[in-house]
């Protein structure tokens, strides 16, 4: 009996063992370790400061895992405290980075490829990637397109790519490649590699060209069940105005327009004042109406992750919703990612399946520019007016308030989901040589609707005023698209030989379709579907390179070689050949690149500067590039049905007849825009690799760029067609660095500082086609606004602006007979032009080079420190040299509604070098004018950020293993000398960039959070 209590007290005991310790790597303790009793479920993770307890037998084995360290095992062995030190897989030169079908060591790279991670994206409050990685990146120059809610930014690697093709980067989401941004949460990514030179990019082809962006997200591990939370929510601020005046400043500058186009002056100037002098009781802003302040922002992400016996998971959910600054602006995204991993003898079988569901609200086009307009003693429209009594003014003003009070009543909103899934089998022959299935399948369907409701207005004699015509439109579209990959990879090493062969097999198609249904003349406006209307209905599918439907093939093979010496001597061949549907007579193209390295601190004679000098590789590569972003059956005629004409003579023979009209021209010739670029780079670490430089020169060549070049009326395609032929070259040229420092262990704290410099320029366009105007680069917005100003030209950087110079204000009698010498009808006040060309006049041919929106160069700066429990990180992003046209100070003053005409020159205000108010259509505020000219120069503090880690013997409470708070101010700091809204104006990232146009401008934004591990 004695004997069998004490092997059952033995047994017990045994059952029961408690294990602590402690985990560590070089420079301190290590959180978020996974400890599992090896072959069971039983484990923990460490918390913050490397502590773990966990209950095991004497005979089992602890497994001890963390991401980026090698895996360790440990026998207990009657042991109650077991202290584990792990090793670092990599050093910082040889971290594992993604370079297309395949990884290598950082180390023996010999591209330009850049790496950032979860934790630097994630730090940004939005749901843009793009907007995200601006200032992280040398090279990548991102821009915002609109302070919108849910707005991309525009992306472009190394300047720009394109004309008429895609300029944005072709993204790859774990080796499935997307045309468009993919819209992830910042949550389900673990790291993003981005190509940026076309030895890197040419393995993915005609596709390349502008670069690559890499995305791997968040990949299962084996282990306890982890389960994390991170939550944020948070307000915006507007930044400020362009000034409007009050009701005495309107009129005082209505009495100076009156006084400079027909001489009256205040007693004899009629005014709608007159007519109702109640207005003067007003002091109308729509500022007010239109503004959204202290508009939420918020962020709620869910994963849970674990597994065992081969089978690994990790499933990603997350929230995100912002309102926008503006009325009526909305966007909110559901993501689902779920990853799977099952490994088992040769076979690794990994599977990914996302959705998205997607609500975007649009705020009603151009209600900036109505802000800027409006008339201050007029009658104040509210947001949920659904009618107006009196209109108050004249004609116009009543008609204008109608439109105004007709657009804050209308409805835009989009739907969207999105579904992709993809799964890949890779069975290894051997140890070195592997096969690879992977397929995916994606399906985004959206429908938007809009609703422009009838509105009423009358006018202050009671009468209805006519207004717009209400109506309802629906508009659907539909996009699939699947992907087959085929990849063999063979990796050997011979002695001190290494080599790395690699062949793929890829086949894309992608399919798009797209209708709409509108039908005017609402019955109520409480009935907004198609049949609640009973005017006019009209129906239609896509008509433009991104809306009509379309089938697209993509078909393409690639080889290539990699090899190195020792790691020392490095060398990378690649030769892609891409087939698309895009185009008729030339369907395939060939992309070769190569690459080489050296790693010089490897050699001996290095051995003396290791101390200082711990790492020194040089690289040069040569790739070349193709895109296809051209629009589908461009190789074809356009035909434009409903174009009806009058057939026959005399008053009785003539026929009204159906017809059509070929508004462009087939061109079976056109093929692929190349891009052949040179990539001249060095990578130093100093001081054990605490201080690392990378730096990069390159110039690409871009040959047989899509143009469109005009036709005569003659040709038969009307007045302006023209044709789009590959008759451009384009250059880019810069130079790249960046610094890090790292260091630290009770004190951490991280630096990086990188700067990238890029010059485009238009090296040839077609015959005597050497300057075109882009359509949509006019300046203000108003109706009457008819000049154009952004250009491609011979010899300038794409999307140049070419105005008009001015020299001041004619303040006097001497310089307005001097000036009147070429413009005999300039008068006081008026706006001196330079005569360019020197002809005595003053017209089209003296516009001269005026800069563009795109920078000189930019700079990020990121820091990051840790002090015990506490975190701190800033960033800061600085864009020097680009032009930014204010658009809505011209608006301004052509509404004659900008702050500063009250001091415009006059007889009592000769000095003045504000022009005086004669007009829209006056010479003196035309839109070719440099007058509206800034410097577009900001240094803006993105994100600062203060974070408080919960102390373990608090945590250990809640059953938690991690605990963080942290408090985020986004955009609080902007400094810039642009007096419009925001100096950073992306529009569409050519024509209309930096052309301040209503553009919404980016608010800053405050959010609190916390993050919690399990």
């Amino acid at each position: 009996m004695t004997l069998l209590l004490f092997f059952g007290y033995g047994l017990i005991h045994a059952q029961n063992n408690v294990v602590k310790g402690k985990v560590l790597d070089n420079q301190g303790a290590l959180p978020g370790v996974s400890v599992l009793v090896k072959g069971t479920t039983t484990g923990t993770i460490t918390d913050f400061d490397g502590n773990y307890t966990i209950k095991a037998k004497p005979t089992d084995v602890l497994v001890f895992s963390y991401l980026g360290y090698e895996n360790m095992e440990t026998k207990i062995a009657n042991r109650n405290t077991i202290n584990i030190i792990l090793k670092s897989k990599v050093s910082s030169l040889d971290e594992v980075v993604i370079v297309g079908y395949g990884v290598q060591k950082k180390k023996e790279v010999t591209g330009a490829v850049s790496r950032v991670k979860e934790e630097d994206v994630a730090k940004s409050a939005t749901a843009d990637l793009g907007s995200a990685l601006q200032g992280l990146i040398a090279g990548v120059n991102v821009t915002a397109s609109s302070g919108d809610p849910g707005a991309e930014a525009n992306v472009q690697i190394r300047g720009l790519s394109s004309v008429l093709g895609n300029n944005r980067p072709l993204y790859v989401v774990d080796g499935i490649p997307y045309d468009n941004n993919p819209n992830i949460s910042m949550n389900e990514i673990e790291t993003i590699d981005v190509l940026k030179d076309g030895a890197s990019a040419a393995i993915y082809g005609t596709r390349g060209s502008a670069g690559v962006i890499l995305i791997t997200t968040k990949k299962p591990q084996a282990g306890v069940m982890k389960i994390r939370m991170d939550s944020y929510y948070g307000v915006q601020k507007n930044f400020r105005h362009i000034p409007v005046p009050t009701v005495e400043e309107k009129l005082y500058i209505q009495f100076l327009n009156k006084y400079n186009q027909s001489g009256t002056v205040f007693g004899n100037s009629w005014t709608t004042i007159q007519a109702n002098p109640t207005q003067l009781t007003n002091n109308s802003n729509f500022y007010d109406v239109i503004e959204n302040d202290l508009a939420p922002i918020q962020s709620h992400n869910l994963s849970i992750s674990g597994g065992k016996d081969g089978l690994s998971y990790n499933i990603n959910g997350g929230f995100f919703g912002q309102e926008g600054s503006l009325i009526k602006s909305n966007y909110e995204r559901y993501n689902v990612r779920a990853n799977t991993q099952y490994n088992k003898g040769k076979w690794k079988i990994a599977t990914g399946m996302s959705a998205r569901n997607e609500y975007t609200q649009y705020s009603p086009w151009g209600l900036i520019l109505d802000a800027i307009r409006y008339n201050p003693y007029g009658v104040q429209v509210t947001a949920d007016q659904t009618s107006i009594e009196d209109t108050g003014g004249d004609n116009s003003e009543a008609t204008r308030l109608s439109y105004l009070g007709y657009k804050l009543q209308t409805s835009d909103k989009a739907f969207r989901d999105y579904f992709d899934g993809n799964i890949s089998a890779e069975y290894s022959f051997t140890k070195n040589f592997k096969y690879t299935a992977r397929g995916a399948v994606s399906y985004d369907n959206s429908t938007r609707y809009t609703i422009n409701p009838s509105f009423i207005a009358y006018d202050n004699k009671g009468d209805l005023v006519p207004s717009q015509q209400s109506k309802v439109r629906n508009s659907s579209s539909r996009a699939t698209k699947r992907t087959l990959e085929h990849i063999l990879n063979y990796n050997k090493t011979f002695g001190k030989h290494n080599l790395g062969l690699t062949a793929v097999y890829s086949a894309e198609r992608y399919q798009y379709s797209e209708f709409f249904a509108e039908k005017f003349d609402i019955v109520d406006n409480d009935i907004t579907v198609l049949n609640g209307a009973n005017g006019l209905a009209n129906a239609g599918s896509g008509n433009n390179q991104w809306t009509q439907n379309r089938v697209t093939k993509f078909i393409g093979t690639l080889g290539r070689l990699q090899y190195n010496y020792k790691g020392k001597y490095l060398m990378s061949l690649s030769a892609r050949r891409d087939g698309s549907s895009k185009f008729n007579e030339q369907h395939y193209e060939w992309f070769p690149s190569a690459s080489l390295g050296w790693n010089v601190s490897d050699e001996d004679f290095w051995k003396p500067f290791k101390s200082t000098v711990s790492t020194f590789k040089t690289r040069m590569s040569r790739g070349t590039t193709g895109n296809s972003g051209v629009g589908d059956y461009s190789y074809s005629a356009g035909i434009v049905l409903n174009n009806d004409y009058v057939l026959g003579s005399g008053a009785t023979d003539q026929n009204y007849i159906q017809g059509a009209t070929q508004t462009s021209f087939a061109n079976k010739n056109v093929k692929w825009e190349t891009s052949v670029s040179t990539n001249l780079g060095f990578d130093f670490g100093f001081f054990n690799n605490k201080l690392t430089l990378t730096s990069d020169f390159y110039v690409t060549e871009k040959r047989d760029m899509l143009f469109p070049v005009l036709l005569p009326p003659s040709a038969g395609g009307g007045s302006g067609s023209d044709v789009v032929l590959n008759v451009g070259d384009m250059r880019n040229t810069g130079i790249e660095y960046s610094l890090n420092y790292r260091t630290g262990k009770k004190f951490k704290h991280n630096l990086n500082v990188n700067f990238t410099k890029n010059t485009n320029t238009v090296t040839k366009m077609s015959g005597t086609n050497k300057l075109l105007y882009f359509d949509d680069s006019t300046v203000s917005g108003h109706s009457n606004d008819q000049d154009k100003v952004s250009a491609l030209a011979e010899g300038y950087i794409a999307g140049a602006y070419f105005l008009m110079k001015t020299d001041g204000v004619i303040q006097n009698e001497a310089e307005l007979l001097e000036y009147q010498k070429i413009d005999p009808t300039a008068k006081l006040g008026d706006l001196r032009y330079v005569d360019a060309d020197g002809d005595g006049k003053i017209t089209n041919d003296d516009r001269r080079f005026a800069g563009s929106g795109t920078p000189d160069f930019e700079l990020g700066l990121n820091y990051s420190a840790e002090y015990k429990n506490f975190d701190f990180s800033m960033q800061w992003y600085g864009s020097f040299g680009a032009e930014v046209i204010n658009g809505g100070k011209a608006l301004g003053y052509k509404e004659s509604n900008n702050k500063d005409l009250i001091y415009q020159w006059s007889p009592q205000n000769q000095t003045s070098n504000v022009p005086a108010d004669r007009g829209a259509l006056h010479n003196n505020y035309r839109g070719w004018s440099d007058y509206w000219l800034e410097d577009g120069t900001f240094v803006r503090l993105r994100n600062i950020s203060l974070g408080y880690t919960v102390p373990k013997k608090v945590i250990d409470k809640l059953t938690l293993s991690k605990l963080r708070f942290f408090v985020t101010a986004q955009n609080p700091l902007r400094l810039t000398n642009y007096t419009g809204y925001d100096p950073e104006v992306g529009n569409n990232g050519l024509s209309t960039r930096g052309i301040d146009k209503g553009t919404v401008p980016q608010s800053s934004k405050i959010t609190a959070g916390m993050q919690l591990e399990f």
